[in-house]
């Protein structure tokens, strides 16, 4: 298939067999990142990839690091470690590469936390080419001495900027001491900024630089509007946009784990087919609410971050931000839940008084004035902040106010209407 500059993915250097797994996949054009960090990860190179999320970074580091890999002798292995900093994430990588390894012939096994050990240990005993795992479990493993990395030839870093932000990279610094200095090794990221350089430049061998979209950069494909409303009225206005927009196949973030079980309790009072999923759910139940949603038993999925990042879940209609994110990044990765792989998205955000200096942050980070969207018919109160529209996408200036009421009836002219 054609992409770009008449770039196949039979031009890349990727064997028979995985060409064969693309197809499987229904892959038909490589993504940029796919594009360039795949040859040179053939090549033996290491690489350092940063790519906005929903790019196909699992596919570019996945596909040439198992075209090339050999095979671990029983009781032996893994030859290619991904560490990757949540179970979902992890869990997204298996599918990827238990569809390449139909046809490969490889040996796979993933490792996170809140599941039994018992089953993860007679995987390890038995050998394997491929290890997934999350930090926490992998060191559990290692330290009953369940596992060894000293065969490991490429070790994979997935998603390094969360890593760092969710307190990882003391756990990650024991990890690539278990490992062989000869290793290649992959670091992809949603971002690559000074503080995740400064972390891991050293612990990387002339690597090819990777670098698709700069850091703060969401999917051009996504509309992107702010609904200023009171601290005490997004609990109404969550269902008003619900009915007003629809409510089949909608992500709703929240920033607590007891905020996203009461709006879904509410919900489904009001009649929704809705679940919530946090880290306080056990693995079996959010892997049972994320397969529900997928499959349409439930249209409206309330989650905390650690839906952010990395889960590819096909045709969502839109994303709601029911709270403003602290950390401006993850404004990004939430709304690229919605606008994947070059399709449409469309995205609304709740911001409460307290939440303008998190907004003025999001803006500041992409360089980017966001929208006021004002749901017809809604009667706002008086308490609710409107930021003037012709607010700049600067750090640390005056906020300006156009007063407590928007103007009704949607977006400005020329945005699109719900």
């Amino acid at each position: 298939m054609l992409v770009g500059m008449t770039t196949y993915f039979d031009e890349l250097g990727l064997s028979e067999k995985v060409l064969a797994a693309i197809e499987d996949m229904g892959y038909t054009q490589p993504t940029p990142v796919q594009e360039q960090a795949i040859p040179a990860v053939l090549a033996g190179k290491d690489v350092c990839a940063a790519a906005q999320t929903g790019t196909g970074k699992t596919a570019a580091f996945t596909l040439p690091t198992m075209d090339r890999l050999g095979r671990a002798q029983h009781g032996q292995g893994p030859l290619c470690l991904i560490v990757t900093p949540t179970r979902e994430l992890a869990q997204q990588i298996e599918e990827v590469v238990a569809t390449v390894a139909a046809r490969t012939g490889h040996r796979a096994l993933t490792v996170v936390g809140g599941v039994g050990y018992d089953p993860q240990v007679k995987g390890l005993k038995r050998g394997i080419d491929i290890l997934v795992a999350t930090p926490g479990r992998l060191i559990d493993l290692y330290e009953r001495k369940a596992v060894k990395l000293n065969s490991v030839q490429t070790l994979v870093i997935d998603e390094a900027d969360r890593m760092l932000d969710m307190g990882f990279w003391p756990s990650m610094r024991k990890i690539i001491k278990w490992t062989p200095e000869n290793r290649q090794t992959l670091l992809f990221s949603a971002t690559l900024d000074e503080n995740v350089m400064r972390q891991v430049g050293s612990i990387l061998h002339d690597p090819v630089y990777v670098e698709v979209a700069r850091k703060g950069t969401a999917a051009e494909t996504i509309d992107q509007y702010i609904m200023p409303v009171g601290s005490m009225q997004k609990a109404d206005l969550l269902p008003a946009v619900l009915k007003e927009k629809g409510a089949d196949r909608v992500l709703v973030f929240t920033r607590t784990k007891s905020r996203a079980d009461a709006i879904a309790k509410r919900l489904h009072k009001a009649g929704y087919k809705v679940a919530a999923i946090h880290a306080g759910k056990t693995q079996a139940q959010r892997n049972r609410e994320l397969e529900s949603f997928r499959n349409g038993k439930v249209d409206v999925l309330i989650a905390t971050d650690v839906l952010a990042r990395g889960i590819d879940i096909p045709d969502i209609s839109y994303v709601i931000n029911y709270d403003v994110p602290q950390n401006p990044e993850d404004y990004v990765h939430r709304i690229g839940r919605t606008g994947r792989a070059g399709e449409e998205g469309f995205s609304l955000t709740f911001v409460g008084p307290d939440e303008i200096s998190y907004l003025r942050e999001i803006e500041y980070l992409m360089k980017k004035v966001i929208d006021e969207y004002d749901l017809p018919g809604f009667d706002y109160d008086d308490r609710r902040i409107v930021p003037s529209p012709d607010r700049p996408a600067v750090k640390k200036k005056a906020l300006a106010f156009r007063g407590s009421r928007a103007r009704r009836g949607g977006p400005r002219k020329g945005h699109r209407h719900f």
